[in-house]
């Protein structure tokens, strides 16, 4: 057996010394004493060889461990240095990226969407805190029912309206159709968007998931999104998409009064689930643009509607007649062809961001679309949105003369005068 410890060695160095000396001792004839002296001393010089050789192997040991204590204080501070540094990288890029925008905002000759958009919405809620006695455009773009009205006036198609409610307490869905959807008229979110099925009695199933409701949970729902959801309340149609989906695909046009800036193609997955939805921006001609909006998801297997043409003239026209430099025209391709889905006054509540030679296109179709828009002003177009004569809705009956978008003004027009292509382009 090979022994390998310094004890193990020790004790092997001291028997044989003592049995060296025992030999050494006979022969020589040493006395006892003599021997049991030599004895002792090499017991006494092997144990402090012992010791030293275990001191020598703890200090090492020592040097070792605070050798990778400051090994490893080293790496710290230098993680923490580079840290630093790359914050203050990234810091300095941040702010040279602030100056640069800063840069943008401060040249007359550059534009930007995003400031046009924040800069709209800052007048709207001046509006709002004046409180006129006339409603302008802006603020009545934010009534579903009345956005049906308008559409339905231009001959663009809308969905059937079932029943409408003048508050949640009245709400019935008995007599409805077994596919609904169950929205509230003023709101700027999707929050109060329900499209519904019946799957028993007072039992309704979200379409997409597995939620199910009772009349009661709704109202409930609807009553706890008041500030996004509020009165009146209605069911209208549940629009089938060509494909036999129950949630058709959504073509949301970017609209600068008559010209397109970008359309959102967008396939919904699961109502209410985004990490579902599949979108892409396309120009006016079906030509994609790329990744353009930050932090959204693109997909490029998206097909555009067969009936385009259409898509792009329904809200071209839409948006003339809305009479605003901007808004954004929703519309669905159905099995009932095109149809409007809402009109939209600020996106995203105007948080979208695009990147910048794309927030700079949209910029100056925004400068255009004013320019124009002033220039039809001058030349006699009244002001506000612009009512046709195809059809003469009124989805307000119990509430005329008490809602703000039921009792307002209607400024009926010729389409062909200032809905179409006119000479202010």
């Amino acid at each position: 057996m090979i022994m390998r410890t310094w004890r193990q060695r020790a004790i092997l160095a001291v028997m044989v010394t003592s049995g060296l000396l025992g030999v050494t001792a006979s022969i020589f004839d040493w006395p006892r004493t003599t021997l049991a002296v030599l004895v002792v001393l090499a017991t006494v010089i092997a144990v402090i060889g012992f010791e030293s050789r275990i001191r020598q192997r703890q200090l090492r040991s020592r040097a070792g461990r605070l050798q990778a204590s400051v090994r490893r204080v080293e790496i710290a501070q230098d993680r923490r240095l580079e840290e630093a540094v790359r914050e203050r990288v990234l810091a300095e890029q941040e702010r040279d990226a602030a100056r640069a925008e800063l840069s943008r905002w401060d040249d007359v000759n550059r534009v930007s969407y995003r400031q046009s958009i924040r800069q709209y919405l800052r007048v709207v809620r001046a509006e709002n805190d004046m409180q006129p006695a006339v409603r302008t455009s802006a603020r009545l773009l934010r009534f579903k029912l009345r956005n049906l009205e308008f559409a339905a006036s231009h001959g663009i198609g809308v969905p059937d309206v079932y029943r409408v409610w003048p508050d949640l307490t009245s709400m019935e869905l008995n007599d409805l159709p077994d596919r609904f959807v169950l929205k509230a008229d003023g709101g700027d979110s999707a929050t109060a968007v329900l499209p519904l099925q019946r799957i028993g009695a007072d039992s309704y199933q979200l379409v997409g998931q597995e939620r199910v409701f009772t009349t009661a949970e709704l109202r409930l729902r609807l009553a706890q999104r008041s500030a996004r959801a509020q009165p009146p309340f209605f069911a209208e149609e549940l629009l089938v998409g060509t494909d036999g989906r129950a949630i058709p695909n959504d073509l949301k046009c970017y609209m600068f009064y008559g010209h397109v800036g970008h359309v959102l193609v967008r396939r919904v997955g699961r109502h209410g689930v985004p990490s579902t939805n599949r979108l892409k921006f396309v120009d006016e001609h079906g030509q994609e643009f790329g990744r353009v909006a930050e932090g959204r998801r693109h997909s490029r297997i998206l097909e555009l509607p067969h009936a385009w043409s259409d898509t792009i003239e329904a809200a071209r026209h839409l948006s003339r007649a809305v009479g605003l430099p901007f808004c954004r025209v929703d519309l669905y391709e159905t099995t009932r062809g095109i149809v409007l889905g809402e009109i939209t006054r600020a996106p995203s509540g105007g948080n979208e961001r695009f990147v910048e030679h794309h927030d700079e296109m949209l910029g100056r179709r925004w400068v255009g679309a004013q320019a124009r828009l002033e220039i039809d002003l001058a030349s006699g177009r009244p002001a506000g949105a612009l009512f046709g004569p195809h059809a003469d809705l009124h989805l307000y009956p119990e509430l005329e003369g008490a809602h703000p978008a039921g009792s307002a003004t209607r400024a009926m027009v010729d389409c062909a005068t200032w809905c179409g292509e006119h000479t202010s382009q």
